[in-house]
């Protein structure tokens, strides 16, 4: 007598509830790893533009002069706008009972201002330059 062959089925491939898991999964995880990006992303953006106000500020210290202008402003890239104000101030040595002024300070302050998301950001630098009095 022939024996009958019989046939064991094995489970192929995933079911349609094991799919709908792994499905469930990779969009949780994909969507933390585009918020991480898109945050990366802002707080590049965001440096880059402090890392130019700074520039800008530094640049106009640099070129500040001692002199009649009391206060500057300006623009640059359109974007940020900057005040350059400078005030003078004497003070005097005591050299035997007579006041001798011998230097001029200059309090010199660059403030660079632009609108970034919807906020309106700073960046203050603040100097003193001497003088000899003329």
């Amino acid at each position: 007598m022939i024996k009958p062959i019989t046939i064991k089925y094995t489970q192929q491939g995933f079911s349609l509830l094991e799919t709908l898991v792994a499905f469930a999964i990779l969009s949780l995880v994909l969507t933390v790893i585009f918020q991480i990006y898109a945050s990366g992303s802002r707080s590049a953006r965001l440096a880059h533009e402090y890392t130019q106000a700074t520039i800008i500020a530094q640049s106009k210290l640099a070129s500040a002069q001692t002199g009649d202008i009391n206060t500057l402003s300006g623009v640059e890239n359109g974007k940020y706008n900057w005040l350059l104000q400078q005030q003078a101030h004497d003070y005097s040595d005591v050299e035997t009972g007579q006041y001798k002024q011998s230097f001029i300070s200059y309090d010199i302050s660059v403030t660079v201002d632009w609108k970034s998301a919807g906020k309106q950001r700073k960046v203050q630098l603040d100097t003193v330059r001497l003088a000899n009095k003329e």
